[in-house]
């Protein structure tokens, strides 16, 4: 309840800040004009549909503009410069490469002309607003640095754990005789080669020894001391310290689910890492693939039967940058997170890759090292949008 009063306690406040700032220039023109004694040069910005220019023109037009007569760099949020270049176009120049919104910077501008060097700041912003600290630490206004990392997409299978075969032994006799004794019973662990029973060969007369084949829990027994062997196994022993998981992987899922990926198996309020072993036809013809996982079961806390799921890593990518899900807003249509230099935030359209649960990859827009906004990243954007100054065009 606290949190939220100083929510909307901040919204007030900046809401009244900005009735307050509303005689003022909420965000600077997209053209701005430098002059001195013998010069006068004006910038502009140029939208198109492919994107904005950045314009130069001198007052007097009969005098030509060298393209290396100007140099402009822009200082943006975070430490990141552009660096612009320009080529003769009509009257004046042309950046050679398109102004990366938003058009919010620094901008140090240098002129030579003959023996004559001029030289301007052209401070310009959109999309960008101030918060007092104690404001933003109240409203849980939280920041983190971009970072580079793994992106994992993630596909969910569903399917059950079940016994491998190699893990299964249902042991006989082997030679037909009477069971003269019986060395374990139903619930007791064994070992691989240990005793079981003892049997007396019709043919022979001579007693042998029944031995199990394979470590695990008898979970089965069918004949008593006096019963005569057959072709019905004595015991059936299983081995459940490893387990199968098996995933139904129907067709619109095949593209995802391959062998050797990293899966992620929940069951019973665990999760258990492993990888898929392989991928088989179903069990009569059903309209799905099985994907086999071992699953490792030395507490023997899972059982043969119980229901899993299986998060499995259908793409997982190194990226340069990568930022919280939770950090991302919209603006005027475009995805935008907010960086954070002292009181400052400032808008910056990203253009995002692979995506997880948890974070998404920045192919343009932001570089590792930058601060940006986390937590309650939409009061960024609510101070913005009441500023009008979201979009300076």
């Amino acid at each position: 309840m606290n949190r939220l009063l100083v929510i909307i306690s901040l919204l007030l406040c900046l809401t009244d800040a900005n009735a307050a700032a509303s005689g003022k220039q909420s965000h600077a023109a997209e053209s701005k004009t430098f002059t001195n004694s013998s010069v006068s040069l004006t910038l502009h910005i140029q939208d198109t549909k492919e994107g904005a220019y950045l314009l130069a023109e001198r007052a007097d037009r009969s005098q030509p503009l060298p393209p290396d007569a100007l140099n402009v760099t822009l200082n943006r949020m975070g430490g990141r410069q552009d660096i612009i270049y320009f080529e003769s176009y009509e009257n004046g120049l042309r950046s050679t490469s398109f102004i990366a919104e938003p058009h919010s910077f620094l901008a140090n501008i240098a002129l030579s002309l003959g023996e004559n060097s001029f030289s301007w700041d052209w401070e310009k912003h959109e999309a960008r607003t101030e918060i007092d600290d104690a404001y933003s630490s109240q409203a849980g206004v939280t920041t983190n640095v971009a970072t580079g990392g793994e992106i994992k997409k993630h596909t969910e299978v569903y399917g059950q754990l079940t016994i491998p075969p190699q893990q299964r032994a249902e042991v006989h006799a082997r030679f037909t005789g009477i069971v003269e004794q019986l060395f374990t019973d139903i619930g007791q662990t064994v070992k691989a080669g240990e005793a079981i029973a003892q049997v007396q060969s019709n043919d022979s007369l001579q007693s042998y020894d029944v031995k199990a084949p394979i470590n695990g829990v008898v979970v089965s027994r069918n004949l008593n001391i006096g019963e005569l062997t057959s072709t019905t196994p004595l015991f059936t022993i299983v081995d459940t310290s490893v387990l199968w998981a098996e995933l139904k992987v129907f067709p619109a899922q095949r593209g995802q689910v391959a062998e050797g990926k990293s899966v992620h198996i929940i069951a019973n309020g665990r999760q258990l890492e492993s990888t898929i072993t392989s991928i088989v036809p179903s069990h009569e013809g059903q309209p799905y693939q099985l994907a086999l996982v071992k699953v490792v079961n030395k507490d023997g806390l899972l059982s043969p039967g119980d229901l899993v799921t299986g998060i499995v890593d259908s793409q997982q990518k190194s990226v340069p940058v990568k930022i919280e899900n939770r950090a991302i807003q919209t603006l005027n249509n475009k995805p935008v997170v907010f960086l954070n230099e002292g009181n400052a935030y400032q808008a910056t359209p990203v253009t995002l890759g692979l995506q997880d649960d948890n974070f998404s990859e920045v192919v343009a827009g932001l570089s590792a090292g930058q601060r940006y906004v986390v937590d309650n990243s939409y009061l960024i954007k609510a101070d913005i949008q009441k500023s009008g100054a979201s979009h300076a065009h």
